[in-house]
């Protein structure tokens, strides 16, 4: 079994795991545990291990200071649009120019998604910055441990955690930055101007595929949207073929994530569309248990294709392409 297929396998078992256990645990969307264990998947050891410690150490920092920022934000709509455009200014920053700067970004995320909900639920902003902790954490150390168990080269131990160069020059740092932080704003008066699903999933959608070359980022946009299209329209099969069968629903998850994970996990041009594909399937087929409804998945499929139209468009208007040099010129 070559190791692409190893770890597709190790990723679909933790996802059943992370969904198990967030299950029996009784968390808020059981769905965050699996996409933390198919977005830390990866058939370098190190890099998993790596993106691993980072997603948690971003993840407690964001929610330390979301809860405690927040807390003192509730009801004052133009302070917390400001902290959620800045936040995703920063994340999107250092994401591109920190060698640790998957901590920043997710630190950033979840920063701005608990500022967002001081905007939606502000009474429930402990639950929500509780819940999610564990989600995450269930979701890292089920794809960690899958991965050491079944994964490439299984039983070894990750030697180090991997720093990273600098993904983009400053200015275009600057730039996509800037971006980011329009985007936010975008999204989040629009959500209110027209009472959209799903803000979290929005916003979430908009900022992954937002990358230092804005070239790349129409490119995932685009592949973003195909992926939600295919990893969703299979995950409402599996709902309308009776999703509701314990057997059914888990036999049809692991299928589906490992056969996602597998494109996602190679170095094809079109791995973004497995990558995308896998999560939307997540989002269809994972709620409190096997879906008995097709409400809740489509209108975080909808908010996904939301977010990634609006930060697309916003990356053709401010990324203009470079004029074509003329000959002789």
């Amino acid at each position: 079994m070559d190791d692409v297929t190893r770890q597709a396998f190790a990723t679909a078992t933790g996802v059943l795991a992370a969904v198990y256990l967030a299950l029996w645990m009784h968390l808020q969307d059981p769905y965050w545990a699996a996409l933390s264990v198919l977005i830390i998947a990866n058939v370098d050891r190190d890099a998993l291990f790596t993106k691993g410690v980072l997603r948690m150490a971003g993840t407690a920092v964001g929610i330390a200071l979301g809860y405690s920022i927040g807390q003192w934000m509730e009801g004052q709509a133009w302070m917390q649009l400001t902290l959620v455009a800045v936040a995703a200014a920063i994340g999107t920053y250092c994401r591109q120019r920190s060698a640790y700067g998957y901590a920043w970004f997710y630190g950033g995320l979840t920063f701005a998604l608990l500022i967002l909900y001081t905007m939606v639920q502000p009474q429930d902003l402990y639950d929500f910055a509780h819940y999610r902790f564990y989600e995450i954490l269930i979701g890292v150390v089920c794809g960690t441990l899958s991965s050491w168990a079944l994964g490439p080269r299984a039983g070894g131990l990750p030697a180090h955690i991997v720093a990273q160069a600098a993904g983009s020059t400053a200015e275009n740092a600057r730039r996509q930055s800037f971006v980011a932080a329009l985007g936010a704003t975008t999204i989040v008066i629009t959500w209110a101007l027209f009472d959209l699903p799903q803000l979290p999933q929005v916003l979430i959608s908009s900022l992954v595929v937002l990358d230092a070359d804005p070239l790349a980022t129409r490119h995932r946009g685009v592949q973003r949207i195909f992926g939600c299209i295919i990893g969703g329209t299979a995950g409402i099969a599996v709902v309308m073929l009776d999703a509701s069968g314990q057997v059914w629903w888990t036999a049809a998850l692991f299928l589906g994530v490992f056969t996602f994970a597998r494109l996602h996990l190679t170095k094809s041009p079109q791995a973004y569309i497995g990558t995308q594909s896998a999560i939307a399937y997540l989002v269809t087929l994972v709620g409190a248990g096997p879906p008995t409804t097709l409400d809740p998945p489509i209108d975080r499929l909808v908010g996904i294709v939301i977010g990634v139209s609006i930060i697309t468009v916003l990356v053709w208007a401010l990324n203009p392409p470079k004029p074509a040099i003329e000959a002789g010129a």
